[in-house]
């Protein structure tokens, strides 16, 4: 028998991993069991999963051609499970009667159970339709699982060298533990990378340095350089105790045992950036959440903090470090400054006015944004239409006698296959509406009342939220307070909306005018 195999991914993220490669090496093992000879691959990388055009499903279409042409030679075709092949029960069954009227027979690699048997054909329906059902929720649920973890502190996947897998999944359990350390290989890669942010290995050096600590003798391989690019270029933030979402790209702080510390993790990074190890002048204190954002008023330089004890106990003040500054050493009690800076933010708050028109026009730009997006999907639903008055063409040119029956069978055959792809295609066209109304309110909540959220935040994102209000610092002076200051987008915008004493500000300063905007403008 001879035979094609078909593979896919919904994603460009996911052609970046294996799912490609882990799909055809399963299914060349079934044909060669099942003594198929594979023709040709057919590759759906999901390159243009972002266009809505019958391009969509361009390789799926090839293949379907390619049995057309071939249909005597063809026997099989391969996929690895039926939602690889389509996305819903109509869309299934249509692809399988065009196979089928090739004399073609559908083979699913991890669902043998589909034959033509009564419990077959019975299974394949099921699967059929779970498959329109599943693919319509299993990325949300497992990035929302995995992200749930994440949050938790625990690392979802297999854990890098040096920690033992739990396997909670296998055993039908959720995780709820973070991955121990491996007690013979956690000691040698801690003790390698630790030695490594000294400077004193290269990273070719740094596998004869785990060999010699008892690498070869735990696992009865020698180390070599591509484990040594796995552990300082994919794994070192797990060894640092911090988990990455990849989704959001926030570092989570884990819940396992770290190797190292942050700062050997960035002086690693500084390392393998070709720099030498130098120590880092200016870390991160949370206790003193300001520095970096107040500034010196004399010489523009961030303010730095520090303790002092005396008799009344300990002191805790910012002061400028700047030696040739006039103001080097002059302390600003810290809860003098910090008071400040929250009544700063109460003064920056924009008031509800400005919020309700900010909402109002971020919604109406939303809303033209998300026009375009249904345009496209009735751009494609006109194809199929297309395609549908074309197939009915050439049956009246068959019934007029324009057509011999050949050539009747043959262009029929290849309107049908641009039918099924275009309607494969439909499926994936709509998107889900996201809650934007929903996200705005919360962003509201959260703007109007700057100076509690500042003091409620956890001091790790205290640094980020300063960034985004005042991006170039703000001059702070003793007894005289702040000095003039840059805002960030939003409330610059508020700033302008408030001293030009006007009812109403034109969105099109927050974005380029929607239709609904103009039409609103045009009415007042």
């Amino acid at each position: 028998m001879k035979g094609i195999i078909y593979t896919r991914v919904s994603s460009g993220e996911q052609v970046k991993g294996t799912s490609l490669e882990h799909q055809e090496d399963y299914c060349r093992r079934y044909c060669k069991q099942k003594n198929i000879d594979v023709v040709k691959v057919f590759v759906e990388e999901g390159e243009s999963a972002k266009s809505l055009d019958k391009n969509n499903r361009e390789a799926f279409l090839e293949a379907l051609e390619f049995c057309r042409k071939n249909k005597e030679s063809i026997d099989v075709f391969t996929v690895l499970r039926v939602n690889r092949f389509a996305r819903n029960l109509e869309d299934h069954y249509a692809v399988k009667k065009i196979l089928t009227g090739y004399g073609i027979t559908l083979h699913c690699v991890e669902e043998p159970m589909i034959d033509d048997s009564t419990s077959g054909k019975l299974m394949e329906a099921v699967l059929a339709a779970i498959a329109e059902y599943d693919n319509g929720v299993r990325k949300k649920m497992c990035s929302e699982g995995m992200s749930s973890r994440i949050n938790q502190g625990l690392y979802p996947w297999k854990p890098p060298l040096g920690y033992k897998c739990l396997n909670a999944k296998k055993h039908g359990e959720k995780m709820t533990q973070p991955s121990p350390p491996d007690k013979e290989l956690f000691p040698i890669i801690q003790t390698a990378l630790k030695e490594f942010a000294k400077g004193i290995y290269s990273q070719s050096e740094l596998a004869n340095k785990l060999n010699s600590l008892g690498y070869k003798n735990v696992t009865g391989k020698e180390a070599t350089s591509s484990l040594v690019y796995r552990i300082l270029h994919k794994s070192l933030y797990f060894y640092a105790g911090i988990i990455v979402n990849p989704w959001t790209k926030e570092e989570i702080r884990g819940k396992h045992k770290p190797m190292i510390t942050k700062d050997e993790m960035d002086t690693i990074n500084y390392i393998l950036r070709g720099c030498r190890v130098q120590a880092k002048k200016q870390r991160y204190n949370p206790q003193f959440s300001l520095r970096k954002t107040v500034l010196c008023a004399e010489c523009g330089k961030p303010l730095t903090g520090s303790n002092s004890r005396g008799h009344g106990g300990l002191y805790s003040n910012y002061h400028c470090y700047t030696r040739s500054c006039s103001l080097y050493g002059k302390s600003i009690k810290k809860d003098a400054l910090e008071k400040d800076f929250v009544e700063l933010l109460g003064e920056i708050t924009p008031n509800d006015k400005f919020l309700n028109l900010f909402k109002a026009t971020v919604l109406d730009v939303w809303e033209e944004k998300g026009k375009s997006y249904e345009l496209e999907a009735e751009r494609v639903e006109e194809a199929l239409e297309g395609h549908k008055k074309k197939l009915k063409r050439v049956k009246e040119m068959r019934e007029d006698g324009s057509y011999t029956k050949e050539e009747f069978l043959e262009r029929k055959a290849e309107v049908e296959n641009e039918i099924i792809a275009t309607k494969v295609s439909l499926s994936e066209a709509r998107i889900e509406q996201y809650d934007l109304e929903s996200a705005l309110e919360y962003a509201n909540r959260f703007i109007s009342d700057m100076g509690r959220q500042w003091i409620d935040m956890p001091d790790a994102v205290k640094p980020r939220f300063q960034k985004l209000v005042f991006p170039n610092g703000i001059p702070y002076k003793k007894d005289k307070g702040f000095g003039t200051y840059d805002l960030g987008l939003i409330y610059a915008i508020n700033r302008t909306f408030v001293s030009s004493n006007v009812s109403l500000v034109d969105p099109t300063g927050l974005e380029p005018a929607t239709s609904s905007v103009q039409t609103r403008r045009s009415t007042r």
